[in-house]
């Protein structure tokens, strides 16, 4: 079973190389008299850029499936909180503010406020 492997069926239609150029160099009388390739050159040109054009397609998608799986997996397998607090259990968060309380020259009392916030690495 594994020789039939590399082998075509019969009746398979795969087309090959030896088949698009024997369809290229088919020629035909044309009116006049003249002799002209069926499908020219550029029929051919047209479908080797076409064929390549649909395996890099394929390519690209082969390998943006094989990305989303690797992200997806990786994403599965993240404890995010456990990820979250070992970060916040390395810093020190200093917060400092200040409120101060005036009178005003009718008798009634403003805040003033004034804030600093510094984050440090911690040890």
């Amino acid at each position: 079973m594994a020789d039939d492997a590399g082998k075509r069926k019969p009746g398979e239609a795969d087309e090959d190389a030896t088949t698009v150029m024997n369809e290229v160099e088919d020629e035909v009388t044309s009116p006049g008299g003249d002799r002209e390739r069926e499908g020219g050159i550029s029929d051919f040109v047209r479908r080797a850029v076409s064929a390549g054009v649909g395996a890099a397609s394929r390519s690209k998608d082969d390998i943006m499936r094989a990305a989303a799986g690797e992200m997806r997996n990786w994403l599965e397998h993240l404890n995010l909180n456990e990820e979250v607090a070992k970060a916040l259990a390395k810093m020190v968060i200093e917060v400092k503010t200040e409120i101060r309380f005036r009178p005003t020259d009718d008798g009634k009392l403003v805040s003033e406020t004034s804030n600093d916030v510094k984050v440090k690495s911690g040890k």
